[in-house]
């Protein structure tokens, strides 16, 4: 894109040119093409000074032709033409300082859009669009051009896929002013005028562009010029436009840079042409004009339009409304040469007199025999309206004075039919036969009307002819039209048109007759003869002479040949030879024109045409192979190694190419691939067709060896499904997948059915598995335990004993981690309970033989040491059955988890609840006794039951008095009197008492109450035991001591005591507690519980209160323990009717459990 810049630059100094027409949209009413135009100048056959108004509106169709630029500026690029339309609209009118001069302007604002679509750009296709905004400021006097300003956005286009990505190439302001302002026109026109301007030129340029250097301001004099050529038909098609002025621009060097045409009923240009300094040629065509309304109107009506110098006239300024005359109104007059700027205001007819002085300055431009032409303007300046007309100032002016103008004489030329206005770049010339029409001005000079007279007209012939030249104002033209058909017999030769105006000198004011006299010369010649010579016939691509060295000139000069040749595309191309000789070539076949035109000095053209027979050359073909022989079954290529069509008009495709045989491409393409089946030789063919249809073939022959099975291949199948290796071609299966081998190789036919498949689907950790088939496929199941790589092979022998290469077919088995059933937590269970825990873990066969089960029982502690606290194997198994004594203790959860052999591991967490259970509680004294007053009872919890562990840690709390609150807090049931699971204990006082025994775990713990009944004492014992207490009390601890401690012992030495009088019997300690089923007292006529139902009883609610009595307790066995322990007998007289409560067995006092508690400590 940066090559880009040399037309980025060339586009900008193009569209910001003073000769290009800047346009700008808006919005107006259109003056047909059929319209009457409208002059403000009232002098007849003046074409004078037009005048704009806001919102006056030109649109144009343009053209940039830049080939001639693309081919000298080294860019890549396919674009010719930049088309696209220009507006140009009036914006403002206002005064404005030009050179130090009060001067009234116009303001012109112009927008328009060039583009050149699907066009590649240094490698890049898209459009190329550019987009310009100008603004000019023109003298409203003479049009000429102050200073302009364009502001100019290039921009590149081009599609990728759906999106338009647009390249802004340049935003370029440049900024043009012009002292003086150069004038494109020199009012009022007429043909054969002349003039040219030196002026300054600035130029500034800003902008940004990423593509393009933005030039350095600039400035420079310059000096150009311009002609008036001819008056006529424009070549375009607006139909007001068809008597147009030719206004010809010339360089400093007198060289043609452009042209325009000039059109009156349009007030400006019908059509432009303008050639660049930078090589752009731009054309414009109006297409509409539109002007805006114009119901009121301010018209300059001069006095003199030809003054001598200093002259004071007056210039009537008339304003009308609707063709009403406008009285009051306003106006300024301005003639700016002299400065000479006033107000004035129109009388009652709408019009008002100013006098001024022509003054005697030149204007802007030089040319002709006058001082200057100025422009005189008066205008409306709160509405903007305009008025003009020109007044042409000259040292030597007459009353009247009538001039032949030889320069202003136009001629059209008439051949063949075609219509051709003759001037100094066509040349003044003719042939016999053609029919002249001359157009010979005549002017009026003078600053007073000139009277009617007459034109005489001498043409070549020598006939003459007068023609009526009306009364002319002053600077009035009026042309007089002679036709002159050109005699075959004329001679060659310049010949001569003269007139006279006035010939008869009848106009007696005529100051200078000098010039009433004119004449008009051009050449009769004869058309040049032109001979073509060429061959008729050839070959493409071969070149082709032709000439037209036979032509000739009969009125002499030298000639020029134009070659016109017609190309493939049916279009002709136009070439001129110095030399006349040229030389073409045809890239394809067919028959062509050829036509010579010969042009002579005088421009007159001559002909000759003849035809060529291009024939078409015949396609070429090669073909080759890398190998000259080629193993059976092994595919072979063919390639054309060299095709072409040497006059192909399709050069990605200039053949068809078709294989006589079947190939792996297809049979059309350059390269053919088979595979010979049979041993020998083998011929390959291929054809070539030209885009003409000529067809020729070309063969190669190669030698076919036999060859060992090759190419082995293989598929592995799980269940239906055929698998696809990854990206590294490696096949991932799953532990314990069955696959399916599949395996073939490529041989000959006759050897496929007696191969022979090796296969060892373990060839690297089992290579001693093989397995073996024979035939055209072979199939293998297998299935792999263990994770890893693993590489299965195959080898194919044919019955030859040649073989394949091995064929590897990695595969990848991925562990399958193993799973453990879901299973629902384990019901609550009791301390010493057994919970039993069944898992149910599943794997591939391989694994499930060596899976690791372990249960974690305790996962807050890391047992082993190694990894995490939840990992540990206290227990490996799968199932669980175990116990817990302590709920305390016991895990809320435990963790089973499986390892495979591969480290992959699954666990579950197993919630537990392990709950306490309350002791059943059981409490026994030796109350079976009479028990006075400060005797010694013994209390046992013997019999109490609890959980193993509870047991070991059970606490046994006595109240020995639940009607007495001894601690003092208010609950006389809650008292801890003393604990123990033996105790001994004395009561004061007689009467009957309740003993609770609290049986304490770590929870609640559970109770038993029993009921003692303490005896008065048959004495008193309180003087005894004032006397001797403390010596009592002494005693009875070291009593009890030694009780204690015989108990502990379990001596079987002990003695009994004598017998009980009254039914009563001594009870042998030994044999009751060595001994649970022994009773000493039991007697026929008293029936006993018996221990079970004692159990019974107690299991029925360990809070239960439980009395002293038959079923719960039995003294007797006691009172023999104190009668061992103290040495005293026991011995009470009893009243023969006996309490039922008093007579009591061993049995009711102690059961087997009670007697047995008693003593385990």
């Amino acid at each position: 894109m940066r090559d880009a810049r040399a037309i980025a630059i060339g586009l900008a100094i193009l569209l910001s040119s003073q000769y290009c027409v800047l346009l700008i949209d808006s919005d107006g009413e259109a003056l047909k093409e059929d319209e009457d135009p409208y002059f403000t100048s009232k002098n007849t056959g003046i074409v004078d000074l037009p005048t704009w108004r806001i919102n006056d509106r030109w649109t144009y169709n343009g053209e940039l032709d830049v080939r001639d630029f693309i081919a000298t500026s080294g860019v890549s690029t396919t674009v010719d033409f930049l088309e696209g339309s220009l507006v140009r609209n009036i914006d403002d009118i206002y005064v404005m300082t030009v050179d130090n001069r009060s001067t009234l302007v116009y303001e012109a604002r112009s927008e328009g859009t060039y583009e050149a679509e699907d066009i590649d750009l240094d490698g890049n296709n898209g459009d190329l669009v550019v987009e310009i905004d100008t603004m000019e400021i023109t003298r409203a006097s003479d049009l000429a051009t102050i200073s302009q300003e364009a502001t100019i956005d290039i921009d590149f286009q081009y599609q990728i896929l759906w999106w338009t990505i647009n390249i802004d190439v340049a935003d370029l302001v440049i900024s043009q002013t012009f002292s003086p302002p150069t004038e494109g026109y020199d009012f009022p026109l007429n043909v054969g005028d002349e003039w040219h301007t030196d002026y300054y030129q600035e130029t500034d340029y800003s902008g940004q562009s990423d593509y393009v250097d933005i030039p350095a301001d600039e400035s420079s004099h310059e000096s150009s010029s311009w002609e008036v050529v001819s008056r006529g038909a424009p070549g375009v098609s607006y139909a007001s436009c068809q008597q147009s002025y030719n206004i010809t621009n010339y360089d400093a060097n007198g060289d043609p840079v452009g042209y325009r045409w000039f059109c009156p009923s349009v007030r400006g240009d019908v059509y432009s042409s303008f050639t660049q300094s930078v090589g752009f040629l731009a054309n414009h065509e109006l297409v509409m004009y539109q002007a805006a309304p114009r119901a009121k109107q301010v018209s300059v009506e001069l006095e003199f339009a030809l003054s001598p110098l200093d002259m004071e006239q007056s210039v009537f300024a008339n304003v009308t409304q609707n063709n009403q005359d406008v009285s009051g109104q306003s106006v300024e007059f301005r003639y700016g040469i002299e400065e000479d700027v006033r107000a004035f205001t129109t009388g009652s007819d709408g019009s008002a007199e100013i006098t001024f002085n022509s003054g005697s300055e030149s204007d802007d431009s030089i040319g002709g025999p006058d001082t200057g032409s100025h422009g005189v303007i008066v205008w409306i300046p709160n509405q903007k309206i305009v008025g003009a007309s020109t007044i042409t100032i000259d040292p030597n002016t007459y009353p009247v004075d009538l001039i032949a103008r030889s320069e202003g004489v136009t001629v059209e030329r008439v051949r063949d039919n075609q219509t051709t206005t003759l001037d100094s770049v066509v040349g003044f010339n003719a042939i016999p036969g053609d029919m002249l029409t001359f157009s010979i001005p005549v002017q009026n000079r003078g600053i007073v009307s000139s009277p009617a007279t007459t034109l005489s007209v001498y043409a070549p012939d020598g006939t003459s002819e007068d023609a009526p030249v009306p009364s002319l104002p002053s600077l009035g033209q009026s042309r007089v039209e002679v036709d002159w058909i050109v005699p075959q017999s004329q001679a060659i030769g310049d010949v001569s048109l003269s007139f006279t105006v006035d010939p008869n000198e009848e106009v007696s004011n005529d100051g200078n007759r000098s010039n009433n006299q004119g004449s008009f010369s051009l050449f009769i010649g004869r058309a040049p003869i032109a001979g073509l010579s060429m061959l008729s016939e050839s070959l493409t691509l071969d070149q082709v002479s032709f000439n037209g060295l036979s032509s000739y000139d009969p009125d002499g000069g030298d000639l020029s040949c134009e070659f016109i040749v017609q190309t493939l595309e049916g279009a002709f191309v136009s070439v001129t030879e110095d030399d006349c000789i040229h030389e073409h070539t045809w890239d394809d076949d067919g028959v062509f024109i050829v036509r010579l035109v010969i042009t002579d000095d005088e421009s007159d053209q001559s002909s000759d045409e003849s035809v060529v027979t291009i024939l078409n050359r015949d396609p070429y073909v090669t073909v080759k192979s890398e190998y000259e022989w080629t193993p059976v079954l092994s595919p072979i290529e063919f390639n054309v190694e060299d095709v072409g069509d040497m006059d192909t008009q399709n050069p990605s495709a200039p053949v068809d190419i078709l294989w006589k045989q079947p190939c792996e491409e297809g049979q059309v393409g350059f390269y053919c691939t088979v595979t010979p089946t049979s041993e020998g030789e083998y011929t390959a063919e291929v054809e070539v067709m030209d885009d003409d249809g000529a067809i020729v073939s070309e063969t190669k022959t190669i030698e076919v060896r036999n060859i060992a099975p090759s190419n082995p291949r293989s598929e592995i199948w799980l269940g239906d499904n055929r698998m696809i290796p990854d990206s590294r071609g490696v096949f991932i299966v799953n532990e314990g997948d069955s696959l399916r081998f599949e395996g073939w190789a490529d041989d000959s036919e006759n050897d496929m059915d007696t191969l022979e498949h090796i296969w060892s689907p373990d060839a690297e950790n089992n290579p001693d598995i093989v397995m073996e088939t024979t035939g055209r496929k072979s199939t293998m199941e297998y299935t792999y335990h263990t994770s890893g790589m693993h590489l299965a092979t195959l080898q194919v022998v044919d019955d030859d004993g040649e073989s394949t290469e091995a064929l590897i077919v990695p595969i990848e088995v991925m562990n399958i981690e193993p799973y453990i059933s879901p299973i629902s937590p384990p019901l609550p269970a009791a301390e010493d309970s057994l919970v039993d825990i069944l898992i149910q873990v599943t794997d591939t066969s391989g694994d499930m033989l060596t899976l690791t089960r372990c249960f974690d029982l305790d996962p807050l502690s890391n047992s082993d040491g190694e990894g995490t606290s939840t990992d540990d194997c206290d227990i490996e198994t799968d199932h669980l059955s175990r116990s817990w004594p302590d709920a305390t203790t016991a895990p809320g959860m435990i963790i089973f988890h499986v390892t495979d052999d591969d480290g992959a591991t699954a666990s579950v967490e197993i919630p537990l609840d392990i709950r306490n259970v309350k002791p059943v509680p059981k409490a026994d004294s030796s109350a079976f006794l009479d028990v006075q007053e400060g005797d010694v009872l013994f209390f046992t919890a013997n019999g109490t039951t609890d959980s193993e562990h509870d047991m070991a840690n059970m606490l046994y709390n006595w109240d020995m008095d639940t009607t007495v609150d001894s601690d003092g807090d208010g609950d006389p049931e809650n008292d801890i009197d003393i604990q123990g699971q033996w105790i001994e204990w004395t009561f004061n006082g007689y009467g009957s008492r309740t003993v609770k025994m609290t049986a304490l775990d770590e929870g609640e713990g559970a109770s038993v109450t029993l009921t003692v009944v303490i005896l008065e004492a048959p004495f008193s014992l309180g003087e005894f035991v004032s006397d001797y207490g403390i010596i009592l009390a002494f005693v009875l601890i070291v009593v009890i001591g030694a009780a204690v401690v015989l108990q502990k012992r379990g001596g079987s030495g002990r003695r009994a005591g004598p017998d009980s009088a009254l039914g009563r019997k001594r009870i042998s300690m030994d044999d009751a507690f060595d001994n649970p089923q022994y009773d000493p007292f039991s007697k026929e006529e008293e029936g006993f519980d018996s221990p079970s139902q004692e159990d019974d009883d107690m299991s029925e609610g360990v809070d239960e209160s439980i009395e002293s009595g038959a079923d719960r307790f039995s003294g007797e066995g006691v009172a023999e323990a104190f009668e061992e322990l103290t040495g005293e007998v026991v011995e009470e007289e009893v009243d023969e009717a006996i309490p039922d409560d008093v007579a009591v067995s061993v049995e009711e006092a102690l059961d087997d459990e009670d007697i047995e508690a008693l003593f385990e400590d």
